[in-house]
């Protein structure tokens, strides 16, 4: 695939995501993207986590989506041979040792952040067993620097009035107190962005 294709994929993948995952739920819960075509499955116990190269998974991504695009036929109406041979290609760059038919694409999640991201502080891993998946294969890829507007803390010092008295000269003179405060202002700064992608995959006849 030329790099001209790999950058079209790549697009096409980052149309899915949100430029920042907020909330509580984990960024592999927001941004997850189900296969409504596949049976739900009873939460695992146990899952694999296992990384892929991105070049791999995105080179196979923008086959099928060529191959789909060129197609007279609309995906919904393809023989089974054909949707089966499609999902081989799938399996195969997720670098699964089952057969095709022995697994189930549960969906993926897809998403940009240019915050840290931990494959093994637990979060994916729970995910993934909600959903009944046996494998949560990811990979990701670095985008370049993007601009976020972030709140930078600004302190600033000074002396406050704190009322007035009257001095033996019979003038009027002010109390002043020291005071601190913190003020948050929007500042624009760049950060590292990576694209994440996440397959979510069941064993049929677990």
């Amino acid at each position: 695939m030329n790099e001209t294709a790999k950058k079209l994929g790549l697009l096409c993948l980052l149309a899915w995501a949100s430029a920042c995952v907020l909330g509580c739920a984990s960024a592999w819960e927001q941004s997850y993207e189900p296969a409504l075509s596949e049976a739900s499955f009873e939460p695992t116990e146990r899952v694999a986590i296992r990384r892929v190269p991105w070049d791999r998974l995105a080179g196979a991504l923008g086959s099928i989506e060529s191959a789909r695009a060129a197609s007279d036929t609309h995906p919904d109406e393809w023989l089974p041979e054909r949707r089966a041979a499609e999902k081989a290609e799938l399996v195969t760059a997720l670098q699964l040792s089952e057969q095709p038919e022995q697994v189930a694409i549960l969906g993926r999640s897809v998403f940009r952040s240019t915050s840290d991201i931990n494959i093994l502080d637990g979060s994916l891993s729970a995910f993934a067993r909600s959903i009944g998946a046996d494998y949560a294969i990811w990979s990701t890829t670095y985008l370049g620097t993007a601009e976020q507007v972030e709140r930078e803390p600004v302190t600033r010092f000074g002396w406050a009035r704190s009322g007035r008295y009257r001095r033996s000269d019979g003038y009027t003179d002010y109390d002043y107190l020291p005071y601190h405060e913190t003020l948050y202002v929007p500042v624009v700064v760049e950060r590292d962005q990576y694209a994440w992608l996440v397959y979510y995959v069941a064993v049929a006849d677990r």
